[in-house]
């Protein structure tokens, strides 16, 4: 079954693409959750991360943008760019899109942790980080991360051709881009939330980072195998369906 089949109904490209995802999930919420009771029981590991945090709540918007630009631009273009068959046909554009695109959804989820600060409080309790999750996953991801991290990757899949892009967005457009995704996004990112928001505020992002760049790093390996690039040097949907990380890595 390929996910750009038109018979192929969304549900279904989900569904496959978490079954494919699974085990490097389980991996790499492993590791993540190893680095959070780390944090909490290494005394030495807190103090490094402490370090993190604090350049984090002094420079919180320049932290942001440099943090999420390099963990989700320039990591994976570089990544990439190590494998031939995945290599973007204008590798310069390419970087320069993911860098600046990731640098502005750095800047808004960093605000949006802020909002979620200030809504429902700082302490990682059980509570709090249940409501923080539930906002995230089925108000932020849905409404704003999924779709617009979408729609950025699908414009520089058609080559930056604005007309192409418009020409894409006819009814239909959410069902058919950003549902696919949905359920390997939620594989990663609802488990994800809970590692990352158990954390003090000022580390909440630059761990949730961390989730999102090894997820793409995952999955790009994982495309070495099953990817095949697409006119214009785009991966084609099949692999936008099956990574859900390249498209839609909301954080």
């Amino acid at each position: 079954m390929k996910a750009s089949d038109p018979d192929v109904s969304p549900w279904a490209a989900g569904v496959k693409a978490a079954r494919d995802n699974a085990i490097p999930s389980l991996f790499i919420l492993l590791a993540a959750t190893a680095l959070v009771v780390g944090y909490y029981q290494v005394p030495t590991l807190r103090a490094w991360l402490d370090i993190v945090g604090t350049v984090n709540r002094e420079h919180p918007l320049a932290f942001a943008m440099l943090c999420t630009g390099f963990t989700a631009g320039v990591i994976p273009w570089c990544f990439r760019m190590a494998f031939p068959g995945l290599r973007p046909a204008r590798p310069g554009l390419d970087l320069l899109h993911s860098v600046v695109w990731w640098m502005f959804m750095g800047v808004v989820v960093c605000y949006f942790y802020v909002a979620q600060g200030h809504w429902f409080g700082t302490e990682p309790s059980f509570g709090v980080v249940v409501r923080k999750v539930v906002v995230d996953q089925l108000g932020f991801t849905v409404l704003c991360g999924a779709p617009f991290n979408g729609i950025s990757h699908l414009w520089k899949d058609f080559n930056w051709d604005t007309a192409r892009l418009r020409a894409a967005m006819g009814p239909g457009w959410y069902r058919r881009l950003v549902l696919p995704n949905l359920l390997p996004n939620y594989l990663v990112w609802f488990p994800g939330n809970i590692i990352f928001y158990s954390m003090p505020s000022e580390l909440q992002l630059p761990v949730a980072n961390c989730i999102g760049c090894f997820w793409a790093l995952m999955c790009v390996r994982i495309a070495t195998h099953s990817g095949v690039k697409s006119e214009g040097g785009g991966l084609n949907q099949e692999y936008r369906v099956r990574s859900a990380c390249t498209d839609i890595d909301d954080r």
